[in-house]
């Protein structure tokens, strides 16, 4: 998932060892399922033509067209072929070049099947990076809390907690804006996810700037009034997906959060900061 990986336990005794390890577990195998720069994985088969029976991607994908139609396909995991040509081809650290050209993203509800486990592609390509990186801490999380611990799980802003630090309801902790200062602190339960189109970025063959969120729309990376955008949500995954949809859509986009019940927190280039009324 190219990211750290953070967990806080908050116990009176000494936490199991074991949490930990298999938190570490649980995210490695996530990786090898669903990483698309490892030959082996799930994802990768999937992506190469094959039908693939795996209940773990039947799942991945479930979530994946459920989060296309809750955020009006400004979600879409059908992005990876304009990522691909944008430049992001390989793990970010090896990223250069690539073109920005308009590309059609098509519609994941008719490319992809999933019948009981069994997935099938019937056009394109996915990317299930994001989402799956909110479901694994949220499974993290939620298998932590199981053992009765106060869990704090950071995956890379992606944020999913259960219980408390000890210092009040839920735990507390910061945002930082895109200059690095905080643009809020509080106490969060549990889940909260960030995406900014302020980091992986990288300059195309043609010296143009580019970056990781995609709009489904043009196929090129999103041109929009929010550089940073925060969602809280009752799970990770949600949290992570409408966090992109917001940076993709604007304020548009905000407002079907907010009515979807969603809590919102969105920065400006300027550094404005749009926050909901309850937030």
């Amino acid at each position: 998932m190219d990211t750290d990986i953070d967990i806080f336990v908050e116990s009176e005794s000494p936490p199991p060892t074991a949490a930990f390890v298999s938190a570490r577990l649980l995210f490695e195998q996530q990786e090898e399922r669903f990483s698309r720069f490892r030959e082996s994985s799930l994802l990768s088969a999937l992506n190469r033509g094959e039908a693939v029976d795996s209940p773990w991607l039947a799942r991945a994908v479930s979530m994946a067209i459920d989060a296309f139609e809750l955020t009006g396909g400004l979600f879409n995991p059908m992005v990876l072929p304009a990522l691909r040509q944008a430049g992001y081809d390989r793990t970010f650290a090896g990223v250069t070049g690539g073109v920005l050209e308009s590309t059609r993203v098509p519609d994941p509800k008719r490319t992809i099947r999933v019948t009981d486990s069994r997935v099938e592609l019937l056009a394109g390509q996915v990317d299930l990076g994001g989402i799956v990186k909110g479901w694994t801490a949220d499974l993290v999380a939620e298998s932590s809390a199981s053992e009765a611990l106060n869990v704090f799980v950071n995956a890379g802003g992606d944020i999913r907690c259960f219980g408390s630090d000890g210092d009040g309801p839920g735990w507390a902790m910061d945002i930082d804006g895109p200059n690095g200062v905080s643009v809020w602190a509080g106490r969060v339960r549990e889940a909260i996810a960030t995406s900014t189109t302020l980091k992986r970025r990288w300059t195309t063959a043609d010296g143009a700037a580019a970056h990781h969120i995609i709009d489904p729309g043009t196929g090129m990376p999103a041109e929009s009034p929010f550089v940073q955008v925060s969602v809280r949500a009752e799970a990770c995954w949600l949290a992570e997906i409408w966090a992109k949809a917001v940076v993709i859509g604007g304020e548009e986009a905000r407002a079907r959060a907010e009515r979807a019940g969603l809590l919102v927190l969105a920065v400006t280039a300027d550094g404005t900061i749009n926050r909901s009324s309850n937030w």
